[in-house]
């Protein structure tokens, strides 16, 4: 229970300030370009920081970690509450950021304290209710600006996490303590580190920048060049961040690649439906709503995520993880053909959206599930932050994917026609039907014993290769 609601402080402080981007522009009095950085910002620390903590759990114990990580969440939350200028907040989404490992860490703990059986059933149910965190952020910001003012945006994720924090510290059951021998691989760390920040600034600031410039050009050639060297450096490592046999694994790759494919329409739909909701009615097609009513508007997907998301834990006991995702991606399909062609009225977002939000709760909970199980138990909250961070990616990607899209159907005034925003439903839908295909890639039967089997024939020595000797 405790590590759930862990999972969803987390979330709802992920989520909350996307809705409010415009107020916290005139809170601190800073240009469009630049209250991005506080969206890029939380995005690049989240994504450094999510594998590395993770191994860190590994390595010292995940319940330390873990406590740290909430406090951290909780310390950046206060210094975005206290910010008036820019830099500042900033500084405080980066420190946010350190909660990306919150999940990972919880799937750890889970790993280590619950029995075997119910492995499966307690990772799904956390991935589920953080899922519907993500979701309470879309719908609560709105209240929380017009009615207590920015700085709360702030203040509530502070006072929450601060108290979640104290709570794991005198309630969580210490684990077993260090799963993974050897120190933090400084050499992959910052090689991974680099290349993620290569690959994710272009991506989110790509438009601004212009795709074909020499700017983006440049550090997604960096990004290669690095993510190469990141690659070599684990392989030769005696104690890697990231072991690369467990990611050749096929339960593994297959996972991450449903997991990148998924992350392209989760956050760009709960990104952009409440962009669309926005858009002013004279335009001719805009709904004109506020920032409020988008926020009802994904009531209904909150509520199906959520029981779609727990009702699945308990069924991947009895039902293998590829069935349950090719299940899974079928609500999300119809969902979005539905955004495409009904559209015109406010009550038609929100069952086109339910339908969607079944889907979403069953990806989230039997993807989680299958990577936990997929990987020796020293490899859990590395693994699973690699996960979370290609989803991760693949939401960036999908961002850059749809702006780029509605920018090219800009009209006067700044909004994208009604044709951009369709073609940006069909796009979605048909990332979906590629998740679709990339599950059926996942084997079938047993996937966790299935790769620990295989894990052992690679050998179960925990060295990558004889390390080549440093000058």
């Amino acid at each position: 229970m405790l590590l759930s609601v862990a999972s969803v402080s987390y979330a709802l402080v992920q989520s909350v300030v996307n809705p409010g981007l415009e107020a916290l522009r005139d809170h601190v009095h800073a240009g469009q370009l630049g209250v991005g950085w506080v969206l890029t910002g939380f995005l690049l620390a989240s994504a450094v920081l999510t594998p590395v903590l993770g191994r860190v759990g590994d390595q010292v114990g995940k319940r330390q970690v873990l406590v740290a990580v909430l406090g951290l969440l909780a310390a950046g939350s206060v210094i975005g509450a206290l910010a008036t200028d820019l830099p500042v907040l900033v500084a405080g989404r980066v420190l946010q950021g350190a909660g990306g490992a919150t999940l990972p860490l919880a799937f750890g703990l889970v790993r280590d304290l619950v029995p075997r059986h119910q492995v499966g059933t307690a990772v799904g149910t956390i991935a589920a209710v953080s899922s519907v965190g993500g979701a309470l952020g879309v719908l609560v910001a709105g209240p929380i600006v017009s009615s207590l003012g920015v700085p709360w945006l702030f203040w509530l994720p502070a006072i929450a996490n601060g108290l979640v924090a104290i709570a794991a510290f005198l309630f969580l059951p210490r684990s077993a303590g260090a799963t993974a021998a050897g120190r933090l691989n400084v050499g992959a760390t910052v090689t991974l580190a680099g290349t993620l920040v290569l690959l994710l600034l272009p991506l989110s600031l790509g438009q601004e920048w212009g795709w074909t410039s020499g700017r983006t050009l440049g550090l997604f050639a960096g990004a290669l060049v690095v993510g190469a060297l990141w690659v070599w450096w684990e392989n030769r490592s005696l104690h890697p961040l990231i072991d690369m046999r467990v990611f050749r694994l096929r339960p593994v790759w297959t996972a991450n690649l449903a997991s990148f494919l998924f992350g392209f329409t989760l956050y760009s739909v709960f990104g952009f439906v409440p962009t669309f909701l926005q858009v002013p009615a004279v335009t001719g097609y805009g709904l004109g709503e506020s920032i409020t009513v988008s926020g009802l508007i994904f009531l209904p997907v909150t509520l199906t995520q959520l029981v779609s998301g727990v009702l699945t834990g308990p069924l991947a006991a009895r039902i293998p993880a590829k069935v349950l995702l090719v299940l899974g991606s079928v609500p999300v399909v119809v969902s979005l053909l539905l955004l495409a062609a009904l559209h015109g009225e406010t009550w038609q977002i929100a069952p086109g959206l339910a339908i969607g939000g079944v889907g979403f709760g069953i990806g989230l909970s039997a993807l989680s599930a299958l990577v936990v199980h997929a990987v020796p138990a020293e490899h859990t909250g590395a693994v699973s932050g690699m996960n979370a961070n290609i989803r991760t990616i693949g939401g960036a990607v999908g961002a850059a994917v749809v702006t780029t899209v509605l920018a090219s159907t800009a009209r006067a005034g700044g909004y994208p026609s009604e044709g951009g925003w369709v073609a940006v439903f069909l796009l979605l839908a048909a990332a979906a039907v590629l998740g679709l295909a990339s599950c059926l890639l996942i084997p079938a039967g047993r996937q966790g014993e299935r790769a620990e089997e295989e894990h052992g024939e690679a050998g179960h020595d925990t060295r990558i290769a004889a390390p080549v000797p440093r000058s």
